[in-house]
């Protein structure tokens, strides 16, 4: 009997530690934990690295429609952090919050669902939005990706290539024969703007400010190539597109743009992704902005700018977001059948959530290839 008794308590042990916060699955994970680490500002200030700090918190209790996924990797946006830690334009509400969670896409396993989720189970690798730097963080279960494993390359995939692909395709409704230009062609959405355009049968045209850069963007299928520290853009854009671009993605501002802008077809369309020359890191460096353009009005109200039959969209995500379902499924299907490659940063490599604030710094300074990503061990 005392042998019996002793049985059944290793296996009630064994079933009880496969039970997650009050969701059972069939699957053997890790026992989630009371307390976990992650990035927080203690309230709005000048930049991510002033007002990132790591605290500890107590494990949510999570909604009906939630899961809890412990991160594996975060993925770095130098813009989005950058305004969410100074509490301006969209993370406004910010300015007078404190302990406010930082980050935003990453890759993971779910650890535990809510009593009404069906899409995703315990165990299940997922792409998810929200407070990415830290250790588990939680997310409604609709907006998961199921992937087949949780590796760094599909950290790009969430944002990064579902962006260049719903502005290009959706909004500026790319088409064969068109010649396209990419700015900032080997950051962590340029690199897929320019296999987009590539599938689409576009003639393109990426912009970038090194020789290692320009090698990659090669490789990736770009047919004309514009090292802007050692070449003319305007002068090189000119000779390519005599009659004007038909289509920019540009995300750099500044010069840049105003070039992009002077190069662009009668009825061309450009695209703003962003606006890096000019973010708060910038201040005061930009040699020559548009002084007719607010670039960062434009961004973060949307606007839709007619000049002509030329069109300039700013943040040019569709109007009609249903049409970024598509998107997804375009997205993942192309990166299974290898017809899509993510390219993730290989210099230097950032571990733990010690590192982010540098991973920031680093995504900002001009010098990565492909999208900047954390691993949180």
């Amino acid at each position: 009997m005392r042998q019996q008794s002793i049985v059944f308590f290793l296996f009630l042990s064994e079933v009880l530690a496969l039970t997650v916060l009050g969701n059972m699955a069939d699957k053997a994970v890790e026992n989630v934990p009371k307390m976990f680490r992650t990035l927080v500002a203690e309230s709005a200030g000048n930049s991510f690295s002033d007002v990132a700090s790591i605290i500890e918190l107590e494990m949510p209790e999570l909604k009906y429609d939630e899961a809890l996924i412990r991160v594996g990797y975060a993925g770095v946006n130098g813009g989005c952090e950058t305004f969410r830690a100074r509490g301006e334009h969209s993370f406004q509400g910010n300015k007078d919050a404190k302990n406010f969670r930082l980050g935003a896409e990453g890759v993971g396993h779910v650890v535990a669902v809510g009593p009404e989720v069906n899409n995703v189970a315990v165990g299940d690798a997922v792409c998810f939005v929200g407070s990415a730097f830290s250790e588990y963080t939680t997310s409604k279960a609709s907006m998961l990706w199921v992937i087949p494993e949780a590796t760094p390359e599909y950290v790009g995939l969430r944002i990064s290539a579902l962006t260049a692909c719903a502005m290009l395709e959706q909004t500026g409704d790319i088409q064969r024969g068109e010649k396209v230009l990419i700015t900032a062609a080997a950051g962590g959405a340029g690199h897929f703007a320019v296999q987009f355009a590539k599938l689409a049968g576009c003639e393109v045209i990426g912009t970038c400010g090194s020789d290692e850069k320009a090698q990659l963007l090669k490789e990736l299928g770009c047919d004309h190539v514009i090292n802007y520290k050692s070449q003319d853009v305007k002068e090189e854009l000119n000779r390519i597109a005599p009659d004007g671009l038909d289509v920019v993605l540009e995300g750099v501002g500044g010069i840049m743009l105003k070039i992009a802008l002077e190069c662009l077809g009668p009825e061309g369309r450009l695209l703003q992704i962003g606006y890096i020359s000019e973010y708060p890191h910038n201040a005061g460096e930009v040699e020559d902005s548009n002084p007719d353009l607010n670039v960062a009005e434009l961004f973060w109200k949307k606007q839709t700018i007619c000049k002509g039959k030329q069109t300039i969209y700013g943040n040019a995500w569709p109007k009609d977001f249903s049409l970024v379902a598509g998107c997804k499924n375009r997205v993942l299907d192309l990166f299974a059948e290898k017809k899509l490659k993510s390219i993730v940063d290989k210099s230097p490599k950032f571990v733990g959530l010690e590192s982010v604030s540098d991973a920031i710094n680093h995504m900002l300074s001009g010098k990565t290839i492909g999208k900047v990503v954390v691993k949180i061990p």
